[in-house]
């Protein structure tokens, strides 16, 4: 009977090597025909991979690795510890294929390698970035080989697997160095994909926990300038996942109306248009409107299904207050809280509505994809407010002569809901018509 495969030099850390790899992939719905790119992120890490729409996303699962759990061994890397480069050995009995993966302590895959093993003696050379402890894995069928590699100095090189010397002359192992498609995730990590197809932006989040194939679902959302916005799916809505940004003129913080059309970006204090899109907050966080300008009131103010289309692009309107409550409830808000005016904490749906890199509070997650930034807004004490910590949003909404709005804060989960004055210059999200 055959033996199976045993390097001599074994060292197993179970704590990295799980075994539970899903696979991810993504076809398209809608106004694409396909995923032509995208972007995920593990919104706890922020460790990301951008890939073809095409390409099996590969997630590793790890549970976290624990220094003091890693035994010592010697032999396996040498130098070690090194400056920037150093080789891992390995002794085969037998021909076979295996992947060589080069890992942070915090579980992050940094570079990997498919290589082709010969029987004998050989090793792999691989460089790291910067100053550290790391792992490298080999991985052959069911079998794995780990050494704990610690770099003292670096002049900032790549994180690599490098090359292959054979020490065994009658043995050629191979090395190709593979792109990584692959995040590592563990129990509960919320996965954010951007995904491109054409023109049009889909943001999809997940929790995890088996293979799957995503149905992208793309919508278009084009304003009249040809800026083209991204979109969620919500329950059964569809949102902008990023605030709108037609700006047709500006003007400073200091000037205001309750019946007139205004226009604000952020900290920008004069009303030279180009310059304004020109500026870090446009390209951000787009545009402030007083409640005209987001109602577009004396414009096309209804679509052909009479709801209030607003400042939106054509197939999207601005949201009425009925409409954001659909929004809380489904993720997880009581109908109670949705009815009240105040601060509403049940559901935690500030929480989801935030995105994970634009917030310095504790109470962000992004899982519903709406990907709110700390936007700030315009105060009607004239003067811009609260940015990094405050994002407001109209509601077509008007009770006697106040127009409702929603808002998330830093300090917790929750989600406002007031009536004030129409001359606040505050965000606006749209929502597509159905």
């Amino acid at each position: 009977m055959k033996k199976s495969t045993i390097f001599i030099m074994v060292l197993i850390l179970p704590v990295i090597l799980t075994g539970q790899e899903l696979q991810m992939t993504f076809s398209a719905t809608g106004a694409a025909s396909k995923v032509d790119s995208l972007m995920a992120i593990n919104l706890r890490t922020n460790q990301s991979v951008t890939m073809p729409g095409g390409d099996t996303l590969i997630l590793n699962y790890v549970a976290g690795v624990d220094e003091k759990n890693i035994p010592e061994k010697k032999g396996f890397i040498f130098p070690n510890p090194f400056n920037d480069q150093s080789t891992f050995t390995v002794t085969a009995q037998e021909a076979q294929t295996g992947v060589i993966r080069l890992y942070s302590l915090s579980g992050q895959m940094l570079a990997q390698a498919e290589v082709a093993i010969k029987a004998g003696k050989q090793s792999f050379g691989f460089t790291v970035s910067k100053s550290g402890v790391y792992l490298i894995v080999l991985m052959a069928g069911r079998t794995s080989v780990s050494s704990k590699a610690v770099c003292v100095a670096t002049q900032e090189t790549a994180n690599m697997i490098t090359s292959n010397g054979i020490t065994n002359t009658n043995s050629q192992g191979g090395l190709k160095q593979a792109k990584i498609n692959s995040l590592t995730y563990t129990t509960g990590d919320i996965i954010y994909y951007r995904c491109r197809g054409g023109v049009h932006t889909t943001i999809v989040t997940d929790i995890p926990d088996a293979s799957k194939n995503y149905t992208v679902n793309f919508s278009r959302c084009i304003d009249t300038t040809g800026r083209s916005y991204p979109t969620v799916v919500i329950g059964n809505q569809i949102w902008m996942a990023e605030n709108l940004a037609y700006l047709p003129k500006v003007s400073t913080s200091d000037t205001g109306s309750e019946t007139m059309k205004y226009y604000y970006v952020y900290g920008y204090e004069d009303t030279l248009v180009t310059p304004a899109r020109n500026t870090l907050n446009y390209r951000k966080y787009g545009v402030l409107y007083n409640w005209p300008a987001a109602i577009n009131s004396t414009g096309s103010s209804k679509n052909h299904k009479g709801i209030t289309r607003g400042a939106c692009p054509a197939g999207w309107h601005l949201p009425g207050d009925d409409e954001w409550k659909t929004l809380e409830t489904f993720l997880g808000m009581t109908q109670e809280d949705a009815d009240t005016m105040n601060y509403r904490l049940s559901g935690s749906v500030g929480e989801k509505l935030k995105s994970t890199w634009d917030w310095t509070g504790t109470s962000k997650s992004n899982l519903s994809g709406f990907t709110s930034l700390a936007t700030g807004y315009r105060s009607t004490d004239n003067g811009f407010r609260d940015s990094a910590n405050v994002s407001l949003y109209w509601s077509s909404t008007v009770i006697d002569t106040l127009a409702i709005f929603r808002g998330l804060e830093n300090s917790n989960a929750g989600v406002m809901r007031f009536k004030t004055l129409k001359s606040h210059g505050m965000s606006v999200r749209c929502v597509k018509d159905l």
